[in-house]
């Protein structure tokens, strides 16, 4: 296998990963509308939908490793099983710092999780889903992830005069 069909091979899967990640990225930011976000400056749609990018580019290069190497898709699976446990980790760390964290974000990581690693095969191997349906994909839930960051649950803060006796 030659040098420039490596190259295209990984920048094949990694856009298959981040395709993935895009559509994980749309689910999540929606899903993360409704529920209660312990801090809405760090935890909002803006940094869901880019940790979902995050996490489909990674599963991106977890096919790429696993499969160019002659693995089957078990070695895939356990990737991404890893991958599934190493965001359940971040998700669980973040409790240590916030109140109520984990019932923000495990279910976000889980969905993120599973369409990745099942949306990134899918991709990869798909002849019809060209570099810009990925890239449409791409800048959508990024457009949509920061035009929905300023949604919160939080109070505004906003002062007012009681009301007239």
């Amino acid at each position: 296998m030659s040098l420039n069909s490596i190259a295209m091979s990984i920048y094949k899967n990694l856009y298959a990963g981040l395709g993935a990640g895009a559509v994980a990225a749309i689910i999540a930011v929606l899903v993360s509308l409704p529920l209660e976000s312990p801090d809405d400056i760090v935890f909002n749609a803006a940094s869901v939908g880019f940790a979902a990018l995050i996490v489909g580019a990674v599963s991106g290069l977890i096919w790429h490793w696993m499969t160019s190497d002659g693995a089957t898709s078990r070695a895939y699976i356990a990737g991404s099983v890893v991958l599934a446990i190493v965001v359940l980790v971040i998700a669980s760390l973040a409790q240590t710092q916030f109140d109520d964290a984990v019932m923000f974000t495990v279910p976000l990581a889980i969905i993120v999780a599973v369409i990745s690693t099942v949306g990134t095969p899918f991709a990869a191997s798909n002849e019809r889903l060209g570099n810009w349906s990925i890239a449409v994909l791409v800048v959508v839930a990024v457009g949509l992830s920061l035009a929905l960051a300023g949604q919160g649950d939080q109070e505004s803060g906003a002062l007012s005069l009681p009301p007239p006796p």
